[in-house]
């Protein structure tokens, strides 16, 4: 037999070889790769109920509490605040967001009437981080703590607040509604403020510092 003959005889055996399972292998290896586990952050709000006092400035025991506001009467020149503790709660990274509050729900007010509000970081009521009046909205710039964050360089200017290391901040809201003494006659005799519907909301946004714009979910 030719020697080319012979060569293709061979090669045709070692496919068929191949084919008919053969014990023939290569080197192979594997190794487990070290993982982690994600935990995701937390958003949270809380206020309490809002605690009256009459804070009529020429009281002579101004500041005493109003047990039941319901019964109260409020007559010109009055002035009357309530007092609401807010709990924020904001645990991640990335995590900002802006803290609103919602006074659309009374907008119209008794003839020599006003309401305002002021927010405060902490238990201070000396200088308010926002202010409003009844029927403007303001919010408020909160970001999460990132003490032990491995990388980035986050920015909180002022007035953004950040939280304390266990994720938590807390605020006082003081309302104030005020009954002018200027007015005359009768004028808003029994009328009512109604107050009972002034609320919080607590909203994430990617926008701002740290972000670029604009942005959209991935």
């Amino acid at each position: 037999m030719k020697n080319r003959t012979k060569g293709v005889v061979a090669g045709v055996a070692g496919v068929a070889l191949l084919a008919g399972g053969t014990t023939f292998a290569l080197w192979s290896d594997s190794a487990d790769v070290a993982g982690g586990t994600i935990t995701n952050g937390k958003l949270d709000v809380e206020a309490s109920a809002l605690a009256w006092v009459d804070a009529s400035p020429d009281r002579a025991d101004k500041g005493h509490a109003i047990s039941n506001l319901t019964t109260w009467r409020m007559v010109p020149g009055d002035v009357v605040e309530g007092t609401s503790e807010i709990d924020v709660t904001l645990v991640g990274d990335n995590l900002v967001a802006e803290l609103g509050v919602d006074t659309t729900a009374a907008a119209n007010l008794p003839t020599g009437m006003t309401v305002t509000y002021a927010v405060y970081d902490g238990a201070t009521t000396t200088d308010p981080v926002a202010t409003g009046a009844l029927g403007k909205d303001s919010s408020l710039r909160f970001a999460a703590n990132r003490e032990g964050q491995a990388a980035g360089n986050p920015t909180n200017p002022a007035p953004t607040i950040v939280v304390g290391t266990d994720g938590t901040a807390e605020l006082k809201v003081v309302v104030t509604a005020t009954f002018s003494g200027t007015v005359t006659g009768t004028t808003s005799a029994g009328a009512a403020t109604d107050l009972s519907k002034i609320g919080v909301t607590l909203t994430q946004v990617r926008e701002g510092t740290d972000f670029t714009a604009p942005t959209t979910a991935p």
